[in-house]
């Protein structure tokens, strides 16, 4: 007689404290009203006669007619198109061209070179221009070697092609990343069809290769013109001293050193550059559908057929190692240089000049405070928003919620905002909550949300790409056992996605240390942090402990960075490396 099989039986899935529809729409809802809320306060203060502080007041359009009939305001307007149209052909010309060489030719050291170009885009923004005026600007060490020892005219970084120069550098790494991702992804077969029908390495280069790669310069310009409408570091420190206004330091200066400020106008400007950033966002995702009817893709990824560039491979790779060294080296080197001397000139031998005073000066005061409050914010503000984003990525890919193919965009939206903007607009959302907001503006913490909600994109765009490579039958296998949404997502998904997490919490880190656009409008004494404190001494004239204090965001960011590489495989382009 068979022995009868004996089946145990599975316990119960435990119930979830919230039913996963009812956890779906508060995680949309928390995305929408943090992504989205802060606009509609920036709206309503454009519209009205007086500002939102001030009792009483009407709906008006006049602080938008005052705006237009301000000459300086087009002026700036003016001067940031052409400073966004130079910037975003110097960068896209650059990253394609570094791209094409990393990837698809033999030039030596080509895998090392795809990651040294990236630190421009890692290291503080703030601090590398700082470093770019020690070395290049009026009196820099460089500029003053080249002008009077080589007589060789060195370019001026405080006009507008040559801020250009600066912020394309610092940009660049964004089109290389989107064109070596379009050529990873490519098929070599159209390359190698020309070759072999005697075209010169050069000319498959611009037949094949570039037209291949159509989609992802058109990408990578719509968001660095973007981000180049939008930059405020640069203006304020080699625009503003030369009586060269862009569309943020005008909004700055207007706000913050009028003797009589305009809440009303400002808030109408901000709305305007608010408006131009949604737009080219729309129409970037739209180039961004077409990509498919360019890139020629065979089998799970691309065959790729190196091209060689023979007796160039040296010289090029010089080429790249002297530029590697003038753009993001040197600057660092220079601003270690200018924390480290009484004052900075070339005419005076620099060991001359030596001295810690600098540096003594973050030990208390503004700046230690500054240091203080950032830390806390990284890692409060890394942590939470790491979490925050991993539930929304869950809700917008691994559930079936009627409304999740919108949570892609809100979590991409605020990284094309300028960062003035989201400042003005937690401003007025602060002002217009009661005690709440009352408490966030009076704390660090309405700094960290507003850092939080600008770098939300950065762990998304890290965290999606290794969600996309986790099996959905686990999803379906989980709940064919009787799990429900959440412990599937709780057991199995966010396990399978912990390095990618882990990823972004160092990349939201350095990020958030580091930001300091959206501090402007919000920090006040006892709530300063490191790159609002930059930007207000600097201008006071406390340049050396301005340049310590950046030094120290460079060391935080650079052994962070290398302690995240070696334990999490960091990897900018999106999650781990497994």
């Amino acid at each position: 007689m068979a022995t009868p099989y004996v089946t145990e039986a599975l316990p119960a899935p435990r119930r979830s404290l919230l039913p996963a529809g009812l956890l779906h729409w508060l995680t949309w809802l928390f995305v929408v009203a943090l992504v989205l809320g802060p606009f509609l306060p920036l709206l309503y203060a454009s519209l009205r006669d007086r500002p939102l502080y001030e009792a009483g007041g009407v709906f008006t359009t006049e602080p938008y007619r005052e705006l237009f009939r301000d000459r300086g305001f087009w002026e700036a307007w003016g001067n940031t198109l052409q400073f966004a149209a130079y910037t975003t052909v110097l960068a896209v010309a650059l990253g394609a061209f570094l791209a094409i060489l990393c990837t698809r030719t033999d030039l030596p050291g080509g895998g090392a070179f795809s990651r040294l170009v990236l630190l421009p885009l890692l290291l503080p923004s703030l601090g590398m221009v700082l470093g770019w005026i020690a070395v290049w600007g009026e009196g820099g060490y460089v500029r003053s070697f080249l002008d009077q020892r080589l007589h060789v005219g060195a370019p001026a970084i405080d006009t507008i092609p040559g801020m250009a120069l600066v912020e394309a550098t610092r940009l660049m790494p964004i089109a290389f990343l989107t064109c070596q991702a379009a050529l990873v992804r490519a098929d070599s077969s159209l390359e190698d069809a020309a070759r072999s029908a005697g075209a010169a390495p050069l000319r498959v280069v611009r037949s094949v290769t570039i037209p291949m790669l159509r989609p992802a310069l058109l990408n990578a310009a719509t968001l660095i013109f973007t981000l180049s409408i939008a930059v405020l570091g640069i203006p304020l420190l080699l625009g503003v001293p030369n009586n060269i206004q862009f569309v943020s330091s005008y909004l700055y200066t207007v706000w913050t050193n009028a003797s009589s400020p305009d809440p009303g106008a400002v808030s109408a400007g901000a709305m305007m550059l608010l408006v131009v950033a949604t737009l080219l966002l729309l129409l970037r995702n739209r180039l961004l559908g077409a990509e498919a009817r360019f890139v020629s893709v065979g089998g799970k990824a691309g065959r790729h057929a190196l091209l060689s560039v023979r007796g160039w491979r040296w010289p090029l790779f010089g080429v790249i190692g002297f530029y590697l060294f003038f753009t993001t080296l040197l600057p660092v080197l220079g601003l270690a240089l200018m924390s480290s001397v009484v004052v900075l000139t070339p005419l005076i031998a620099p060991w001359e000049l030596l001295t810690w005073d600098h540096w003594k000066m973050l030990d208390d005061g503004v700046f230690a405070r500054s240091i203080k409050n950032s830390v806390i914010i990284a890692i409060v503000g890394a942590v939470l928003a790491t979490a925050a984003v991993a539930l929304a990525t869950l809700v917008a890919h691994r559930s079936p919620f009627r409304l999740r193919r919108s949570l892609p965009f809100l979590l991409l939206y605020p990284r094309a905002m300028p960062g003035i903007i989201i400042g003005i607009g937690f401003f007025w959302a602060y002002l217009l909550t009661g005690a709440l907001g009352d408490w966030f503006r009076n704390s660090i913490w309405g700094i960290m949300v507003a850092f939080c909600i600008r770098n939300l994109p950065l762990a998304y765009i890290v965290m999606y790409p290794t969600m996309a490579r986790i099996g959905e039958e686990l999803d379906r296998a989980a709940r064919a056992a009787g799990a429900g949404w959440w412990t599937t997502s709780r057991r199995i998904v966010l396990p399978l996605l912990r390095p990618a997490m882990f990823a972004a919490f160092i990349l939201l880190f350095v990020e958030l240390l580091n930001d300091y656009d959206p501090a402007v409008f919000l920090v006040k004494p006892g709530t300063e942090v490191m790159g609002a404190t930059m930007l207000s001494q600097f201008v006071q004239g406390a340049v050396g402990p301005v340049a310590a204090l950046a030094m120290v965001q460079v060391a935080v960011t650079v052994v962070v960075l290398a302690i995240g590489s070696k334990l999490f495989k960091l990897n900018v382009t999106g999650g781990d490396d497994a």
